[in-house]
């Protein structure tokens, strides 16, 4: 078994995209990792060099930059706007940050947004949601079934330009699948959905009452009312345990996973 893959095999083809994200190690810095990547994929290291002076996830202060950065330096891609998914093989590429409890636990920062689903200063643009028959039968259903997922190690202070970034520890990076995990799951992301509808049709759409999947607020700017179906920081950590086996421990409404399983130095 070759242990190079090709550019093409990481953006085309979801097994060996899983495959060479298994192979990259975990607890080590971004740099790093990178650094694992260009040696997995040598095709890797030629694009970012050669296409460096068109990445503009270098800029200080930008709230996308570790997306950007693992668009770029892990499956060479420049980001763009297009509603199809960042990877042909239909898996959108997502980053997000673990922070860690009080007794030193890590659970999911923050939420993770999907795509954008309506404005409920319009609610006919929920129509797509309404109509649906279930999740499933929703347009952009294969956007919020699969993806690829990289956590990163939140700690205190803002990080505000590339080399900080870069120094932050990489604790897992997986492709996740909705339709992989146990049915409990399946039905309460259904149930979601079903939930969801029903606050549309009331005329007051929320995120509150949803447990895994939500409408959360999205967008910027006075009186913006867009929304986007988003996984909730619960399922976040959820996700993660279920794709690298570590258990999960669920204390009211606490979820998290044990410290001793990331194996980080404090």
């Amino acid at each position: 078994m070759s242990l190079t893959f090709t550019l093409s095999e990481i953006q085309k083809n979801q097994s060996k995209c899983a495959e060479y994200l298994s192979k990259i190690p975990n607890n080590i810095s971004v740099k790093e990792a990178i650094f694992a990547a260009n040696y997995l994929c040598p095709e890797l290291a030629i694009f970012t060099k050669e296409n460096l002076g068109k990445f503009s996830g270098l800029r200080p202060r930008d709230k996308g930059s570790m997306g950007k950065i693992v668009e770029f330096f892990f499956f060479g891609q420049l980001p763009n706007s297009k509603p199809t998914p960042d990877l042909s093989w239909g898996g959108d590429i997502k980053a997000t940050h673990f922070k860690t409890n009080k007794q030193g636990h890590y659970n999911a920062k923050e939420r993770l947004t999907i795509t954008n689903c309506g404005d409920r200063n319009d609610y006919s643009t929920f129509q797509p949601i309404i109509t649906s028959i279930n999740l499933k039968s929703y347009k952009d259903y294969l956007k919020i079934r699969r993806g690829l997922l990289f956590v990163f190690e939140h700690r205190k202070g803002k990080y505000d330009d590339f080399e900080e970034n870069m120094g932050k520890t990489l604790l897992s990076c997986i492709v996740y699948d909705l339709e992989d995990m146990p049915r409990k799951i399946s039905k309460q992301i259904n149930d979601d959905f079903e939930h969801i509808k029903g606050t549309i049709n009331s005329g007051k759409i929320t995120q509150a009452g949803q447990i895994y999947l939500h409408t959360a607020p999205h967008g910027s700017g006075h009186g913006s009312g867009t929304r986007a179906f988003a996984f909730t920081n619960k399922f976040v950590t959820k996700i993660v345990s279920f794709y690298t086996d570590k258990p999960i421990t669920e204390k009211g409404r606490s979820w998290f996973i044990d410290k001793k399983y990331f194996n980080i130095d404090d």
